[in-house]
């Protein structure tokens, strides 16, 4: 059977939608390697990199050197200092100030080829993930008399996408002042939400169009009433725990720049705050409710499936963080944490949406 204009019409803007997603999980994955590896001012400009629109390689390419030719804005990296070129231009046999200034924007000076290329691929992701969204932002607002919330929340979408990207060239400008770290990751669990919100609205209607849409059951309208209560009650609850989550990392930065990237750990759970058990026991709340919510969807099909996977994603994530706790924070289980924390949050907010769709009978 041929799609009618309306399912391909959906079936591409669903497409876009999962391209989206996707790329905003990377996203915060690839944050989190930054911060793990230490690699957030690789790149100590914005949105280039010392000058580059490709970043450097090696360390000949950011020192002075006679008989060089130097493009305007590329950097140097000479005496502890950043410097900029003023214009292009050949370098002689000795250096001539009048050619370069010094960059004033914070005094964040080292080349390091690794942190800076992992630093790139974070913004190339970043860069790539405004592609499907600016795409479903124009095909939304081409049907805007059909669909103008999903218009609006993809507007909202791509403005907030524009926010994070202006707010992570002030994190590089302020060389990773730690709030603004904080601010610019919940900024992408927001950006998530209202993704996964417009997924999952068009998803439905796609489904509908497609003759593939999930049976209604009689009977159970006052099950579906109580799950999406209790998918709002999670998602409520995991937006405080990744908030108190992200404290918690803040406090390790610190001890990160008192004592080293690579120092000994065994001891850094004593010196955190009382915020990590809070932190540590509220995801026993959590898995609590996220059981309920389990127990609560029998019957209830795709929401059922839903619940157990965020039921799933959510004890794995317990799980890296029992072993954070007890086995020194290792570096290598913070991205994965991180990242179940957004599986966990997108597979919250489509249920919930799911949940309220079905009881509107979409």
């Amino acid at each position: 059977m041929p799609q009618s204009p309306t399912t391909k019409w959906t079936a591409v803007l669903r497409r876009l939608l999962q391209a989206s997603i996707m790329l905003t999980m990377l996203v915060i994955l690839a944050g989190s390697i930054v911060r793990m590896t230490g690699s957030g001012m690789g790149c100590p400009d914005w949105p280039t990199c010392f000058g580059y629109l490709i970043p450097p390689t090696e360390e000949g390419q950011v020192t002075w050197s006679p008989q060089t030719m130097y493009v305007q804005g590329q950097m140097i990296v000479q005496n502890d200092t950043l410097w900029v070129a003023q214009e292009t231009f050949t370098s002689s046999e000795t250096i001539k100030r009048s050619h370069w200034s010094a960059y004033t924007r914070h005094s964040y000076a080292v080349f390091n080829p690794v942190h800076t290329w992992i630093e790139y691929l974070n913004r190339l992701v970043g860069a790539l993930l405004g592609i499907p969204v600016l795409l479903a932002t124009a095909w939304t607002l081409w049907r805007f008399k059909s669909h103008p919330k999903w218009a609006l929340t993809m507007l909202a979408a791509l403005l907030f996408l524009g926010f994070e990207a202006w707010l992570g060239k002030v994190v590089v400008d302020g060389n990773l002042i730690p709030h603004q770290i904080t601010y610019h990751m919940a900024g992408a669990f927001i950006l998530l939400g209202l993704l996964s919100a417009v997924y999952r609205s068009v998803s439905t209607e796609w489904e509908i169009h497609a003759l593939r849409a999930e049976r209604a059951i009689e009977g159970l309208q006052s099950d579906r009433q109580s799950a999406y209560r209790i998918f709002l009650i999670l998602i409520a609850l995991l937006s405080i725990q990744i908030l108190m989550g992200t404290q918690v990392r803040e406090e390790v930065d610190i001890l990160i720049k008192s004592f080293g990237l690579d120092a000994d750990r065994s001891e850094w759970i004593a010196k955190l705050p009382i915020g990590l058990l809070i932190h540590r026991s509220f995801s026993l709340l959590i898995l609590g409710v996220s059981f309920y919510l389990y127990r609560k969807t029998k019957g209830l099909g795709g929401l059922k499936v839903r619940a157990a996977f965020v039921l799933y994603a959510l004890l794995m994530e317990t799980a890296l963080g029992a072993g954070m706790y007890y086995f020194a924070i290792p570096r290598f289980m913070q991205p994965a944490h991180l990242l179940l924390s957004a599986i966990s949050w997108f597979l919250l907010v489509d249920g919930a949406f799911k949940s309220w769709l079905m009881l509107r009978k979409v």
